[in-house]
């Protein structure tokens, strides 16, 4: 696994974040412009481009400095950070153009259907679930009840579970040469351009929950949190996921049933 400093990863990370956001309003169409061609090419090559770059050059040469006097890792957060900077503006450009246009659809919405103050109050309506994130929800709260409080137990029973529904995503590690009881477990879920791998192990100590966020195959950051906070990270990257894969959706219903 490659790896970036954590200083990198953190602005990385917020890239990613603004191009997501990018991504929502180039979804909605309009003309290609200079804005559009920018953020999108800053995922498809530029970041890309600029992390290979830093990791092309052995790990015991980062820490020479180069005739300007910095170190590859000084100048990789440099160039992340001109990265940042351009994909906030392009970003900004954009938003002013969906902010022309919703004003016009307000225009367009008085025309059609008149004032709303002229309009009648509208009846308020129960609003529905999300049933993905209920059956995760569901799913996992069996698992903390069929564990009981032992952390080689919670590590077991969660193993077992996710190995009949999402076989695809995950990854255990057994002791005594891979036939002994189950010690962790990983569970990596696809998000846009990447993935977020949850990692659960039983240690005597008690329970070690981590989440690592990786991109284009670059763990980026891996973080130690508690149990519960390991729980709500994964009930909603989990049902954002059953929400996306149908067959997923359907093999949690049906085990949910019996």
């Amino acid at each position: 696994m490659m790896h970036v400093p954590d200083e990198a990863a953190q602005r990385v990370s917020r890239i990613e974040a603004l191009l997501d956001e990018a991504e929502r309003l180039l979804a909605q169409g309009g003309s290609l412009d200079e804005a559009s061609y920018s953020l999108r090419e800053t995922r498809a090559r530029y970041l890309p481009d600029t992390l290979r770059a830093y990791l092309d050059i052995p790990p015991s040469l980062r820490g020479e400095r180069d005739a300007s006097g910095r170190t590859p890792d000084e100048l990789l957060i440099a160039q992340l950070d001109h990265l940042e900077r351009a994909a906030a503006q392009r970003l900004r450009e954009l938003a002013a153009r969906g902010t022309q246009g919703i004003a016009a659809n307000a225009a367009f919405l008085t025309e059609r259907f008149g004032p709303a103050a002229e309009l009648p109050q509208a009846a308020p309506v129960a609003a529905v679930g999300a049933a993905p994130l209920a059956l995760v929800r569901t799913f996992l709260d069996g698992i903390e009840r069929d564990a009981g409080p032992q952390p080689a137990s919670l590590v077991a029973v969660a193993a077992e579970r996710f190995a009949q529904l999402v076989p695809q995503l995950l990854t255990v590690q057994r002791g005594r040469m891979g036939f002994g009881a189950v010690e962790s477990l990983q569970l990596t879920i696809p998000v846009r351009d990447g993935a977020l791998r949850y990692n659960l192990a039983a240690q005597r100590s008690g329970i070690e929950a981590s989440a690592t966020k990786v991109v284009r195959g670059i763990a980026l950051r891996t973080e130690t949190v508690d149990l519960d906070g390991w729980l709500r990270g994964l009930y909603e990257d989990l049902g954002a996921f059953v929400e996306r894969d149908r067959k997923t959706r359907e093999t949690l219903t049906r085990f949910l049933e019996h």
